[in-house]
């Protein structure tokens, strides 16, 4: 019976993931800070400066999936909220966690899907090869749900409007580009530098996409696995405490 009322709380977060990629993917709000945002960042980092495909793919990846991933919840729950939808789906035979999941699995999706283009471009243009093909796998899935997790976390602010959510995700978001291999490889961070690398999930994305396509690997892919799936069950844990602490306040 717990086995059934489990399959049916999945099959209700999935609708609720497919409504999201229905209405929201193509908001002005996911196409910015999901595609236009890190491919702008992206470019700052390659114009004028002397830096080969290997090196450009990954990092152009890893920026897509993470502001992509992080992005729809941010998005979607303070419009939600707004529109009285979000309210709407607790009135009905609904917890909070699955609508909670539903929104998760909406950011992993649409993570995966932007970030597998730079990677197809890279294997078709560019001639790049895919050496390792569970890191890369593994690093994608694990870094969507990470980052996906990472904005239902920052999602839980009350308010009613995307920005009132972004501004602060930002604060986190822009300084984690300085710190995992993104603008200065980790190697040439001062020591202070390459400690908190090692406390930042993107750098931990960065590593396994770079690993899977026959770039330079730090830290080792263990270490990488283990880091993303700690800041998975953390971010995912302090999300769903803080809507539930919210939603006890309304």
């Amino acid at each position: 019976m717990e086995l059934k009322r489990i399959f049916k709380a999945l099959r209700v977060a999935w609708a609720i993931g497919e409504k999201d990629i229905r209405i929201y993917y193509a908001r002005p709000g996911s196409l910015v800070f999901g595609i236009l945002f890190p491919f702008s960042m992206f470019l700052s980092y390659i114009v004028g400066r002397n830096v080969t495909v290997a090196q450009a793919i990954p990092i152009l990846v890893a920026q897509t999936l993470f502001f992509a991933s992080s992005s729809i919840g941010p998005i979607t729950i303070p419009l939600e909220r707004r529109l009285r939808t979000f309210e709407r789906f607790l009135s009905a035979p609904i917890s909070l966690i699955t609508v909670l999941v539903g929104k998760t699995l909406a950011g992993f999706i649409y993570g995966i899907a932007i970030s597998v283009i730079p990677i197809l471009v890279g294997v078709l243009v560019f001639n790049s090869v895919i050496v390792d093909i569970f890191a890369l796998v593994i690093g994608l899935l694990l870094s969507a749900f990470c980052f996906a997790a990472m904005g239902l976390m920052f999602a839980s602010i009350p308010g009613q409007h995307p920005g009132t959510v972004m501004m602060p995700m930002n604060f986190v978001r822009i300084p984690m580009l300085f710190i995992s291999g993104v603008f200065i490889p980790i190697s040439e961070l001062p020591y202070w530098g390459q400690i908190l690398s090692v406390f930042s999930p993107l750098t931990h994305t960065i590593e396994l996409v770079k690993g899977g396509l026959g770039g330079e690997n730090i830290f080792g892919g263990v270490l990488n696995i283990g880091i993303l799936l700690g800041y998975l069950g953390l971010f995912l844990f302090l999300g769903i405490r803080f809507h539930i602490a919210n939603q006890k306040k309304e």
